[in-house]
Parts: structure tokens; sequence; C-alpha cells
């Protein structure tokens, strides 16, 4: 009979312990379901904001409103309900979209910016050129890439090169004209395509726009290589190759041409 009691009474111990946790994983989930779902007031652009804005600009002109979101949707660390005096100094890096949500980190130290593009300092120069997609790595080329600038060219069989564009010659090659530069924008300069890359193909629409499957490139580039790069370009001669960490060290003028392709 005493053993009996004993097991009622264990079962009802660990029913009663069993329920309680229940409970308290309930109450817990319950309690991040809120936290989750309550809000939490964040900054947003109320319009495109360029590149190299410092943050007083941004809050002196109010080009950020004030909003509420789900605390559980934004980024705890990173979230900016004003901007605060240290950010007055600091740039936006990249274009806000309208709606964007702000964030600390997209706040840093101001390089060079001319018209709301930010260029690398050390004497360098911004300079665009046309591009198809094919000639941009698929459209893979984007703000920030570092590539290698292909010419193609005509040659005597006397080793004398010349861009395309500067007379015919007996062989047909290209080669490196740049080993490594910045691309610092993508797509002309307006609303939605700035330092951004283009969603969509840019159709013909104004005088000196870009064709049907042509995009603005923007590098940045020493006025020497800004020279040569203006001139690649007017004879429509170049390509453009994605560089990674492991791509090792190119060098200027190294190619192949009709007969040392297959060398």
């Amino acid at each position: 009979m005493t053993r009996r009691i004993l097991a009622i009474l264990l079962a009802t111990v660990l029913a009663a312990l069993g329920t309680l946790a229940v409970l308290f994983y309930v109450k817990r989930a319950d309690d991040r379901a809120v936290s989750d779902a309550a809000a939490a007031e964040v900054l947003v652009a109320k319009q495109r904001v360029p590149a190299g804005t410092t943050g007083e600009n941004i809050r002196k002109r109010k080009l950020v409103d004030l909003i509420r979101l789900p605390a559980g949707s934004v980024p705890k660390d990173e979230v900016l309900t004003e901007i605060p005096p240290e950010l007055d100094k600091l740039v936006v890096t990249s274009d806000l979209q309208p709606r964007q949500l702000l964030l600390r980190g997209m706040f840093s130290q101001s390089t060079r910016s001319t018209g709301g593009l930010v260029i690398p300092s050390g004497g360098k120069v911004a300079v665009s050129f046309k591009v198809t997609s094919a000639e941009q790595v698929a459209g893979y080329v984007r703000p920030g890439s570092e590539v290698a600038v292909y010419a193609e060219y005509h040659a005597s069989k006397d080793g004398k090169r010349m861009v395309i564009g500067e007379g015919t010659g007996d062989l047909d090659g290209a080669a490196i004209l740049l080993p490594k530069v910045e691309v610092i924008a993508v797509g002309p300069y307006g609303e939605g395509a700035t330092t951004t890359t283009p969603l969509e193909t840019q159709a013909p629409a104004k005088t000196n726009q870009p064709g049907k499957d042509e995009v603005l490139v923007t590098v940045a580039v020493s006025p020497e290589d800004a020279a040569k790069l203006i001139h690649a370009a007017q004879a429509d001669a170049i390509q453009l190759a994605l560089l990674t960490e492991d791509s090792g060290p190119l060098q200027a003028g190294t190619g192949a041409d009709t007969e040392s392709a297959f060398g």
C-alpha cells in the first residue's frame, strides 16, 4: 500500500514539474514573440542620398524620416534613431535609395567627394566609358570592384601596337591596358542609377546616353591612365576583367594576337 502511495505521489510531482516546464517554455516563447513584434524607431531615407553626403548634411537637410518597424526586423547594434554629432564629419559610402534603412555602419571617413561621387585620394580622377554587358563581365562589375582593363589593337608585324581606331595593321590582338583599377560607379548620374548597378538594361533615350545593352562604368585612375582610357574608349576597344585577391600581379602590355593566341 505504501509503495502504491509513493508511486502516485512521484507521478504527481513529475506531472507537476512537466507542466511547469511547458508553461515556462510557452512564456519564454511568448516573450520572444512580443519582443520581436515590439516596435523600434529607425531612420530611413526620404529620397536618394548620394554617396559622400555627411551626417551633418543629412540631419540639417532633413533627408531622413523617423519611422517604426518591428524590433525583430532591424539590426539592433547598427540602427539609428538620430544622427549623433560624432557622425557629422563622416559620409555615407554608397548611395541611399528612397526608404532605405540608415545604419551606423554606412558611415566612414570622407575621401574626395565631387558632385556626390566619392573619388579615392592619391591624385586620382574619375573617368567614365561605355561598355556592353559582355564587356563588363555580364553585368557583374559593380561599384567597389577591381578590374583589369584590356584593349583590342592592331599591330604591324614588327611589333608596333596601335589601339583600334588608329589604322589597320597586320595583326589583331588584345592586351592589358591597365592592370588594376577601382570601379566607383556603374550607370549614369540620376535617380535610381548613380553608384549602383542598374537592374535593367538602359535603352537609348537622350543624346550621349548609352545605347541598348550598354552601361556607363566610372573608374578612379591617375590623369595619365585616364588619357589612355579615353583613347581606348573612343576606339570602342575596351574589355573589362574582374580581379580577385588571387588574380596575381598583372603587367600592362601582356596579351595575345592572331599569331600568338595558340602559342
